[in-house]
């Protein structure tokens, strides 16, 4: 009996075995399906990060998607796709599939690259997408000589392969560089993955998962940023902004990350030496570009160029763009004035955009925080002032944008235009307040006296603040009469007095709502019509006073112009609105001093070049696929030996299988087979007795 060669260990497992489950492996990552899967997700995610705008503020995402959806998108780090750790995976996913795809095929590539299959059978021939058979009246030499000749005056490189049987295959090969193409498209990949890689947070990523990273959210100074919020040189590829204002310099950039930012510190120094700025004639922005300096430890002389949009500086591996504007510290000088104030003592304020100033006052303690100062706020003109000046948009003037922020840290934004516009044929000093950034500014439209200023409107108001001021005045003007008792009088100015606090708190409303709560149904109207009479003639007395405080009346009972009718009107509608306007003071811009900043975005992209060369071999390998066709063609001769009955002669001849195979199915592929098997026949009819 031989030796059983069975494994005698029943957990013994045959070697074919042990190789199955890595092949699973490796053919499930190495799959079609994988690859085209993975690109199908980096598509969609292009196409994300190329109509989302990216790396925005989270509360712009807010305002535009509100807030259940700006958390659903963050979550899928839609709004920094090319950051996102679901998109980097991808990336290494598609990098290790293509690589075992390469790895596992190139071989194979290489050669069919080099094969000719000279050695086919003539019934696999006649399996080939195109095939025939003819009888042949020509020497087998001379087939053989014709054949590659003929194959060779079509640009085949041929191949001969003599059989046992003394048959003959002549195999012809063109266009062998066609899977060339398929090399290039499936390296390209893998150049471009690399390149994406190169220029993917992924240190940040690992920096992150590891406890050594962490995104800075608050706004302080540098010195107090979070140190595990700081990059140095070990960050390989980075795309961050920063604002410099005129005759500032900086080392620093601030990337956007996840909800705040990192601050990415920069082996050099940029000096913004001038910002320049071309409006067209609507306001409008027309170009920018910035004088820079930049200096560093490796060059003898600092580099010094002008930047604009589209024209960026190059150092190194370093791009500078330019690619916005901002304020740059404007300085202000400022009058607070109180809105509930009895006497006119606005508070003198001299500060900066970007600055926070405490204030006291008798409502609690308050902080201003000066945001941004606009030159130029562009609106559509009214259609009256288009046909005055036949200009489409209108310029505001310049704005100041700030914040108010209470002791419990609640904050009301303001935007307060320096001067006066054009509202329906009157001036108005505009100001907004809203309370999120997700709600629209709502106006106050403050009236512009005859020397478009603020002065006789903030005279009413304080007169209005003053009870004791209005009591002696009305006092004055009204004395009681013989027919009215003391007790009288003292009830009708106390009412009055009353009905003038109920206004200033909420306007004709909240007398309005005072009546529905005291008085029954019944009496509702008699008493309202009687409320608003004495309302209006006590705000019109207290007009009529600031008007001879003035100068434009000498006694109460002159008569008044339209303007300054209308201009009362207007101001009770301001005062009614007062209410709705936040903590009360209201910031006057009186004088001010423009500095600007130019916005610049720098880059390091280590791996842009490694994508380009990766695009490059793309568009190569792609040429190569649909512009080099690799066709294959045999001519197999078998010859015969046939005799003559008649004669008692023999006659050679041979049996020509003719076959040709073409990588892509083409019209002209069956053409060019007809037009070979066509010159074969021509040549054995031609010399068939030769």
């Amino acid at each position: 009996m031989t030796e059983s060669k069975t494994p005698t260990s029943a957990n013994a497992v045959p070697k074919s075995m042990k190789k199955k489950q890595p092949n699973q492996i490796l053919n499930f990552f190495g799959s079609m399906n994988l690859a085209v899967t993975l690109l199908m997700m980096l598509s969609i995610a292009s196409v994300i990060g190329t109509v989302l705008k990216q790396d925005e503020s989270t509360q712009n995402y807010m305002i535009q998607f509100g807030p259940f959806w700006a958390e659903v998108f963050n979550s899928l780090g839609l709004f920094h796709v090319y950051g996102a750790a679901w998109f980097i995976l991808v990336l290494l996913f598609l990098l290790l599939s293509t690589s075992i795809c390469v790895t596992r095929n190139t071989p194979s590539f290489l050669k069919d690259m080099k094969q000719y299959s000279e050695k086919l059978s003539r019934a696999a021939l006649q399996h080939q997408p195109n095939n025939t058979t003819f009888e042949g009246t020509v020497s087998l030499e001379r087939q053989q000589e014709h054949a590659v000749a003929l194959l060779k005056h079509k640009g085949y490189k041929t191949k001969t392969h003599i059989r046992d049987d003394g048959s003959v295959t002549v195999a012809g090969l063109k266009g062998k560089w066609n899977r060339l193409g398929y090399f290039l498209t499936h390296i390209s990949i893998i150049v471009i993955c690399i390149g994406a890689l190169l220029d993917s947070n992924l240190l940040l990523k690992y920096r992150e998962l590891t406890g050594s990273l962490e995104a800075e959210t608050r706004t302080v100074g540098l010195d107090e940023i979070n140190k595990n919020s700081w990059l140095g040189p070990e960050n390989l590829s980075f795309r961050g902004s920063v604002n410099v204002a005129d005759g500032g310099k900086t080392d620093v950039l601030f990337l956007p990350y996840e909800d705040g930012y990192l601050a990415q510190k920069l082996p050099f120094t940029i000096v913004n030496k001038q910002f320049r700025i071309k409006y067209y004639d609507t306001g409008m922005p027309k170009s920018f570009e910035s004088d820079l300096i930049l200096t560093a430890p490796d060059l003898d002389e600092p580099i010094v160029a002008t930047i604009a949009v589209n024209h960026p500086l190059h150092y190194k591996n370093y791009a500078i763009f330019q690619s916005s504007f901002a304020d740059g510290g404007t300085t202000l000088k400022l009058k607070v004035h109180p809105l509930l104030s009895p006497i006119s003592n606005p508070l003198e304020l001299d500060s900066a955009i970007n600055k926070v100033e405490p204030l006291k006052t008798p409502m609690g303690k308050f902080k201003v925080e000066f945001n941004d100062f606009k030159m130029h706020n562009i609106i559509p003109a009214t259609d009256e002032e288009k046909a005055l000046t036949g200009h489409k948009m209108h310029n505001n003037g310049p704005t100041i944008i700030f914040k108010v922020r209470n002791d419990q840290g609640k904050a009301w934004e303001y935007e307060n235009y320096i001067m006066p516009s054009l509202q329906e044929d009157r001036l108005f000093f505009m100001t907004g307040v809203r309370e999120s950034q997700a709600e629209p500014f709502r106006y106050l439209f403050i009236p512009a006296d005859a020397n478009r200023k603020k002065d006789r409107f903030f005279k009413f108001l304080t007169l209005l603040n003053n009870p004791i001021k209005f009591m002696d005045l009305f006092t004055t003007q009204f004395p009681r009469t013989p027919d009215v008792s003391e007790k009288t009088y003292q009830l009708q100015t106390k009412l009055i007095q009353q009905l003038l606090a109920l206004f200033r708190s909420k306007g004709f409303n909240g007398i309005t709502e005072f009546v529905k709560s005291n008085v029954p149904e019944a009496d509702r109207k008699q008493v309202s019509d009687y409320y608003f009479g004495q309302t209006s003639f006590a705000l019109q007395t207290l007009y009529l006073e600031v008007l001879k405080e003035e100068g434009v009346i000498k006694t109460h009972s002159d008569e008044i112009s339209e303007f300054d009718k209308t201009w009362f009107e207007d101001a009770l509608n301001t005062v009614a609105g007062l209410s709705a306007y936040g903590p009360p003071m209201y910031f006057e811009v009186a004088s001010f001093k423009q500095i600007q900043a130019t916005g610049l975005q720098i880059t390091k992209s280590p791996g842009k070049n490694v994508v380009f060369f990766g695009s490059a071999m793309l568009i190569t390998g792609v040429f190569f696929l649909f512009y080099v066709r690799q066709r294959r063609v045999w001519i197999h001769i078998k010859p015969n030996a046939h005799t003559d009955l008649e004669s008692d002669s023999t006659t050679s001849s041979s049996e020509i299988t003719i076959a040709a195979k073409d990588n892509r199915d083409l019209p002209e592929t069956t053409t060019e087979f007809n037009g070979l098997v066509n010159r074969v026949k021509k040549f054995n009819n031609n010399n068939n007795h030769a």
